[in-house]
């Protein structure tokens, strides 16, 4: 991949015309009464800042009359959050260290990077063949590649999906990668085809016809019960964990925030005054760390620490007995001549 390519991270948007010419494609869902617990779940797991498949969702949406929900997963931060603002819901996540459950999308749109893995695969055809157990039976597959690379992916397109068809992108949109648009209907159980491998070559060889608007959809992806479903990531994500933490956690509780951090500063005089081994303690714990102390017209820091030590306490002709020793040093600092006075003494 060319350094400009790397630092966009192999990311390549599908231009809007092509997603409105995949839509005349699509047969949006539709339902009646007794199938009103349906939906239709789109996975993007390259979505980038989501745009492509909410535009492909909001065509859906228009047309039919069960819900639609959108799903995406992208690898940059930035873009990640600009897609949680457009879809259902979205992961900032590397595809590969996702949880998501089998089986559960209706559609499957993949624009997968154009590169090379770390082990000199195609991540095209890695991509392909990861995102496929997400989709259900006769779930409906967009896959968006430049057209050579369809030869990598043919025999297992070939096995997996059928009524597989390929269009070519329209131009000018075509012309920077040469980049096709196969479609097909992921079968229940993976059988091989060498004429439909055979074709797939043939598209990947020759020119597919463009992609132009169609009167006459000829896919239809089919809905899945619809209620919660598996949609995580296998790390913890520390600014998702803390956005949580603030919304749900014990952070939440005015129980727990008042007893940690104290509205109010309450000093308490103790009983009898503390003698100086308690001074010490306080010190070493880092009660006066970082606090200026002025008296007599002197300005000191006093920095205080306790460490272990191990102090021989017995000895005898076979064995040497040691003790673990806790020891407090407090030292300060004077501000005005740079001199340091051991206190703990």
């Amino acid at each position: 991949m060319r350094l400009a390519a790397q630092a966009k991270g192999g990311f390549y948007p599908t231009p809007p015309r092509v997603v409105d010419l995949l839509a005349d494609l699509m047969v949006a869902p539709a339902g009646v009464h007794a199938r009103r617990h349906e939906t239709l779940r789109i996975l993007d797991p390259c979505c980038g800042a989501g745009e492509a498949v909410a535009q492909l969702a909001a065509h859906l949406r228009s047309r039919g009359t069960l819900p639609v929900e959108t799903y995406g997963v992208e690898l940059h931060r930035d873009r990640a959050d600009d897609a949680a603002g457009r879809l259902d819901r979205a992961l900032a996540a590397d595809l590969f260290q996702t949880s998501i459950a089998n089986r559960a999308f209706g559609l499957l749109v993949l624009n997968p990077p154009y590169d090379y893995d770390a082990e000199q695969r195609r991540t095209e055809h890695s991509f392909l063949v990861h995102a496929t157990r997400y989709l259900a039976d006769q779930g409906v597959l967009v896959f968006i590649v430049p057209r050579q690379r369809l030869t990598v992916s043919a025999r297992y397109l070939a096995s997996h999906y059928g009524r597989v068809r390929c269009w070519a992108f329209p131009d000018p949109e075509r012309a920077v990668f040469d980049q096709v648009v196969l479609l097909g209907t992921r079968k229940a159980e993976p059988t091989p085809d060498p004429r439909a491998a055979e074709q797939i070559r043939a598209w990947a060889e020759g020119a597919p016809e463009p992609l132009r608007p169609s009167r006459y959809p000829a896919f239809s992806p089919p809905t899945t019960p619809a209620g919660d479903t598996l949609f995580t990531t296998r790390h913890v994500d520390p600014l998702a964990a803390a956005a949580e933490a603030r919304r749900s956690g014990l952070w939440t509780s005015s129980e727990i925030t008042d007893a940690l951090w104290p509205t109010g500063d309450h000093r308490t005089r103790p009983l009898m005054p503390l003698r100086r081994g308690h001074m010490a303690m306080l010190v070493a714990a880092g009660f006066l760390d970082n606090l200026c102390l002025e008296a007599d017209g002197r300005r000191i820091l006093v920095k205080g620490r306790t460490s272990k030590a191990m102090v021989l306490v017995e000895t005898t002709p076979e064995k040497e007995i040691y003790r673990e020793r806790l020891t407090t040093t407090v030292v300060a600092l004077d501000l005005d001549d740079g001199r340091i006075t051991d206190i703990s003494a």
